[in-house]
């Protein structure tokens, strides 16, 4: 099997990884494995303490939030398609009504999320007494705002 790092496919890490070889598996034997923090360390080659000592480190804790980020995303397909199993069994029809609900709040949070039509952008306000005449870059569009507009 091929090594990820030697595919030329895949991306080139944004940064290189901060954790050290042995706290690198410790974060995958906990969060890709499921392993307790003990266990997690006798995997990775390290004592106890000292994996206690890692859990303590800020550094630790966000490429281990990260991580967990990373494993969250990655079981999001199949929970879908899960709460499909169970909106087609017939053995708990409550659990089906539930998982046909929460399918649909997902669909109206996802169609939500594509109608937004917020774009990013600067807004100017420029009073006409110090722009007489303004030069504007092609594609611009300047709004003057007088004393008497912002009263009504």
């Amino acid at each position: 099997m091929e090594e990820e790092t030697e595919n030329p496919l895949l991306p080139e890490p944004a940064e290189p990884d901060p954790l050290t070889p042995k706290r690198r598996a410790l974060v995958d034997a906990m969060v890709w494995r499921g392993l307790k923090l003990t266990d997690a360390a006798v995997e990775a080659g390290m004592t106890e303490r000292n994996a206690r000592m890692c859990a303590q480190d800020p550094s630790f804790r966000a490429a281990l939030n990260r991580e967990m980020a990373a494993f969250k995303a990655s079981h999001r397909p199949r929970n879908v398609h899960r709460l499909a199993e169970l909106r087609d069994q017939d053995e708990a029809k409550g659990a089906a009504v539930q998982a046909i609900r929460l399918l649909e709040d997902m669909a109206e949070a996802a169609d939500a999320e594509k109608t937004t039509t917020v774009k990013p952008g600067i807004v100017v306000i420029i009073r006409r007494e110090h722009l007489p005449q303004p030069a504007a870059p092609e594609g611009a569009k300047i709004v003057f705002c007088d004393p008497e507009d912002e009263a009504g």
